[in-house]
Formats: C-alpha cells, sequence, structure tokens
C-alpha cells in the first residue's frame, strides 16, 4: 500500500494486488472509503482518491469550459461525471472512474436518440461507447496508469490539469495514436480549445466570471478558419 498528497492536497491511497485476487476484491464497496476509484483488474491495481476542495472547484471549472464551448461552437455536450468505465469483460465492480467525462458531437446526439428508446436502450449504449473526452484534475502517481486503461477501453482523448501554487499546466493526449498515448497541440474532439485556452477558460469558470468566459469562447471561435458565426 502506498500513501501520498496531490499536487492541489487530494489524499491518495493504491493497493497493488494479484489480478486473479481482483474480481473477489471488486465486490467491495469501495465507494464508502473513498470518492474515486480505480480498479484495473489487468494490473491488480486499486487506487483510491478523496478529492480536495481545490480539485472538485477546478474539476467543475473545467466542465463549464466544455460545456461553455460545445454551446458556443453548436455541439451537444452530455456529462457522465465520475461513471465508473469498465472494459468489456472485466469483472463487475472494475474499471476507472475520471474527474469527468463526455459524449460530444455525434456521439452525444447517438446517446440522446438511444435515452429517447428507454433506459435498456441507453445502457446497452454506454456499455459499447466509450466516452469522447475524459478528463483528470490533479498530479498524483496515483493516476499514473490510467492513460494507458482509457487507450485500451478505446476513449480517443484525455486533458490532465494541475493548478496548483506557481504550477499551470494542461496536457491534451491522443489515447489512440499508434505508438500510445501522445500529446496534442489542440483538442481533436472539442476545437477550438488548446492547452492555454483550457487553463484560462477553467480559471474564469472557477472564479464565476462566465460572461468573460464566452467572451474569450466566441473570440476563439472567431479565430478559426471555415468556422461559422458562433451560436449565442
Amino acid at each position: 500500500m502506498e500513501r501520498n498528497t496531490g499536487s492541489m492536497g487530494s489524499q491518495y491511497t493504491t493497493y497493488r494486488f494479484f489480478p486473479d485476487d481482483i474480481p473477489r476484491l471488486a465486490k467491495l464497496d469501495w465507494n464508502s472509503i473513498a470518492r474515486r476509484v480505480f480498479i484495473d483488474p489487468a494490473t491488480g491495481l486499486i487506487a483510491l482518491m478523496t478529492p480536495s476542495s481545490r480539485h472538485e472547484t477546478h474539476a467543475w471549472g473545467a466542465g463549464q469550459a466544455v460545456h461553455h464551448t460545445a454551446r458556443h461552437a453548436g455541439m451537444r455536450a452530455i456529462a457522465l461525471g465520475a461513471t465508473r468505465w469498465p472494459l468489456p469483460g472485466d469483472p463487475e465492480n472494475t474499471g476507472a472512474e475520471p474527474d469527468a467525462c463526455y459524449y460530444l458531437g455525434d456521439t452525444a446526439e447517438r446517446w440522446a436518440r438511444a435515452r429517447q428508446q428507454g433506459e435498456a436502450e441507453l445502457d446497452a449504449f454506454e456499455r459499447r461507447t466509450p466516452p469522447d473526452l475524459v478528463i483528470e484534475v490533479e498530479r498524483s502517481r496515483g493516476d499514473a496508469a490510467k492513460p494507458l486503461f482509457y487507450r485500451r477501453l478505446g476513449v480517443p482523448e484525455m486533458w490532465r490539469l494541475d493548478i496548483s501554487g506557481n504550477t499551470r499546466e494542461a496536457a491534451m493526449l491522443n489515447l489512440q495514436a499508434p505508438d500510445g498515448p501522445e500529446e496534442l497541440t489542440a483538442s481533436a474532439v472539442l476545437p477550438p480549445a488548446d492547452p492555454a485556452f483550457v487553463l484560462e477558460a477553467v480559471e474564469l469558470a472557477v472564479d464565476g466570471r462566465l460572461d468573460e468566459l464566452d467572451a474569450l469562447i466566441v473570440k476563439r471561435l472567431r479565430k478559426q478558419p471555415n468556422t461559422p458565426d458562433p451560436a449565442t
């Protein structure tokens, strides 16, 4: 067992077990111990995380940045929060819980159609369809294995944020790059977002300056080539 404190004050506890032990251990109610749980049966990893207030406000801010950008770009966004995502065929109750995740654009439209058809169709859609974007806030050794897990799940893109003290970092990862996750200079799933834009947008959202956030997004969208006027 290893315990450490993340860069934003969240508490992480990591356990390593034999992979054969995971189906039995996954039956325990790990969410009664920690708010975020990552159980990877392939590696025997169980990682628990109790978020700090700074972590939660910045995770919320990232969500606001996503939703406001999508709205102005005329793109539907469906927030799935900290849903636990298992790999197909993995034991029940295993998987990763991102700080935030989203269906965007066409995937969000298909999710909405599935929802109209009832809970059974919606559940089936979510089981076979990974999110378009996952977001992890805060730097910690407890999250080091997540990019490869999300890659195996089929998630196209991941954002990693760390805004603590003098540190202001955002990285966007193409999880499905041929040689493994690689950094992007700009988002492929939510144009016109890039790391610098996301950092500014999250800070505006956290401060409650949503009018300024909207203005930032509209300005950025108008700079994009072949882009219609942003939705208002």
